[in-house]
């Protein structure tokens, strides 16, 4: 049998491999077909949707958002279907690019952009000025929610200053800076600032609060929602609670030998006459015999 040149079998190879291509290339035209074909039977409706990410307390502009096609099954309760029903709402939560516009999200009708639109009905917005450390090092943002503690030193408590929380599990509504001038130069100074949100007594005592003591704000888990009672604690009182279990200082014991003699020191009695337990002496040693003294601190910690 007569053998076939290589350039036949080259051509052979060509042939089958591009009608191999082909024949895959129209099986997936025709499966992209069918499911363009089955998503078209699956009813759709119109759901508005933020095109960038979208701050609280803004108003929603025609810019800020587009109109997708959202399965009916799967269509969020609450959505809306026309850009132009949101004109001029405000958001009261923060909304992501893509993200379904809701109701829930959004202030009632008519309400202004701004701090206004994050108060519930019910609730007061105040502002209370902090410092770096007892505001949390800064790592206090909007929805967190904080405890109040009060520690005051005047009047009755300028003896034996107390601390004592005074708001539990209150919401951060903002936080920024307020420009105060107190230095004889008149330079102003940026005081950090944090916007709580209290109820009408809660505010009144947050006033009496930030007037007559130190603020500092507790940040708490957003899961931790018991109420927690407390006695609040005074200076005086402030190591008292652990003296039982911990007993009284007593220092370090040093040892000092002489000769035969050995005797126990503590560190503390330096400050007083010393106390010593002194063991018997030998017959053999003689007073008048004068030794180095050698000292072994034991292993108890210098403090």
């Amino acid at each position: 049998m007569r053998r076939l040149p290589p350039w036949l079998w080259l051509l052979m190879a060509l042939v089958f491999g591009a009608t191999a291509t082909f024949m895959a290339l129209g099986w997936m035209k025709s499966q992209s077909q069918r499911q363009v074909e089955q998503a078209a039977k699956v009813p759709t409706s119109p759901v508005v949707v933020a095109t960038k990410d979208i701050e609280p307390a803004n108003a929603l502009r025609a810019e800020h958002l587009s109109v997708v096609q959202w399965p009916q099954a799967t269509c969020p309760k609450g959505s809306f279907g026309r850009v132009d029903q949101l004109a001029g709402r405000v958001t009261t939560l923060p909304m992501n690019a893509g993200e379904p516009i809701l109701e829930p999200k959004l202030a009632p009708q008519g309400t202004p952009a701004g701090m206004v639109a994050l108060v519930p009905p019910d609730k007061r917005a105040m502002t209370v000025k902090v410092d770096e450390a007892s505001g949390v090092a800064g790592f206090i943002i909007p929805n967190n929610r904080v405890d109040v503690i009060a520690a005051i030193n005047r009047g009755e408590y300028s003896n034996d200053p107390l601390a004592k929380t005074v708001l539990e599990n209150v919401r951060v509504l903002g936080t920024g800076q307020k420009i105060i001038e107190k230095d004889p130069d008149g330079k102003p100074h940026i005081v950090p600032t944090v916007t709580l949100e209290v109820t009408p007594e809660e505010g009144e005592r947050l006033a009496l609060a930030a007037q007559e003591s130190h603020l500092s704000l507790v940040l708490r888990s957003q899961k931790d929602e018991n109420p927690t009672e407390t006695q609040g604690v005074k200076t005086s009182k402030l190591f008292k609670a652990g003296e039982e279990e911990i007993g009284p200082a007593t220092g370090p014991a040093v040892q000092i030998i002489r000769r035969q003699k050995v005797e126990d020191v503590s560190y503390l009695d330096s400050f007083r006459p010393l106390a010593r337990k002194t063991q018997p002496q030998d017959q053999g040693s003689r007073p008048g015999n004068k030794e180095p003294v050698r000292t072994t601190p034991s292993s108890s910690p210098p403090f």
